[in-house]
C-alpha cells in the first residue's frame, strides 16, 4: 500500500471524531444472525468504508453548517476510485416516469463547503490547499464499484451480485431526497443477511460471507415519490 493511500485510509478516523462530536453512533443494521463471523477488511472493503463513511460525514456536515468536516468528507470522497457498475439490476414494478440520480462527487462537497466557510480565509485557504492536493491523484487498488438508478415509489430495486467466500462484502446506498428507503442484503435463498433501516441518508451494511455465491442488495422505496439511489460497494 503507498503511504499516499494509507493516509487517506486514516481520514475515517478523523471523520468520526468530527461527527462524534454532536452526534454519537446509533445501531443502524440489524442483521440476520446477532453474532456473524467477522472476517478481516481487505483493501477493497476498506476503501468502501471509507467512501461510506465519507458520504454520511458530508450528511452532517450538512446538517451542521460545518465547513471543515465537509473538506474532510470532500477529500475522502475524492481518495477512492470508483467503477460504474454496468448492471442495473431489475425493479419490482413498471417505471413510468425515469427521473434523475444526483451524483454526489468531491467537486460538489469542495464547493458547498466554499458557501459553509462564509468567506473566512484560513477555512477558504484549507479548501485550495485540498483540491490541489487531490489533483496530483492517489494511487489506490481498490475496486470500489457505483450503480445508480432511479427507484420509483413503492418500488424495490433489486440487485444481484456474487460475492466471494471468506472477504467482507460492504455495500450502502445514498438516496437524494427524504423519502423513506431500507437497505437490505439477502442470501441465495433470500434469507436476510442485513437490515438498515435506520433513516439514515446513507444506508450502510456489512456482511461476511463463508462461501462464495450471490447475494441480492434489495434498495426498497416506501415512500409516495421516486427517488435517486447510488449503491456503492466493494
Amino acid at each position: 500500500m503507498s503511504a499516499r493511500f494509507a493516509k487517506f485510509l486514516a481520514l475515517p478516523l478523523l471523520a468520526a471524531a468530527l461527527s462524534a462530536q454532536v452526534n454519537p453512533p446509533e445501531p443502524a443494521q440489524d442483521a440476520a444472525d446477532p453474532s456473524p463471523k467477522i472476517l478481516p477488511d481487505t483493501e477493497n472493503s476498506r476503501a468502501t468504508d471509507t467512501l461510506l463513511l465519507g458520504y454520511r460525514l458530508a450528511d452532517y456536515a450538512r446538517a451542521t453548517k460545518d465547513a471543515r468536516a465537509m473538506i474532510v468528507a470532500a477529500r475522502m470522497i475524492d481518495s477512492i476510485p470508483l467503477k460504474k457498475g454496468t448492471d442495473k439490476g431489475r425493479l419490482d414494478r413498471e417505471m413510468v416516469t425515469e427521473g434523475a440520480v444526483d451524483t454526489l462527487t468531491a467537486a460538489d462537497l469542495f464547493a458547498e463547503a466554499g458557501r459553509l466557510a462564509a468567506g473566512d480565509p484560513d477555512l477558504l485557504a484549507e479548501i485550495e490547499a485540498s483540491q490541489a492536493e487531490q489533483t496530483r491523484g492517489v494511487a489506490c487498488p481498490c475496486n470500489s464499484i457505483r450503480t445508480a438508478r432511479f427507484v420509483p415509489a413503492k418500488t424495490t430495486w433489486t440487485l444481484r451480485v456474487t460475492r466471494r467466500g471468506g472477504e467482507p462484502f460492504v455495500v450502502g446506498a445514498r438516496r437524494d431526497s427524504a423519502v423513506p428507503v431500507v437497505l437490505r442484503v439477502l442470501d441465495e435463498n433470500g434469507g436476510l443477511m442485513c437490515q438498515d433501516r435506520s433513516g439514515n441518508v446513507t444506508l450502510y451494511c456489512r456482511v461476511n460471507p463463508i462461501w462464495t455465491g450471490p447475494v441480492s442488495v434489495q434498495t426498497v422505496n416506501y415512500g409516495e415519490q421516486g427517488t435517486g439511489v447510488a449503491l456503492v460497494s466493494n
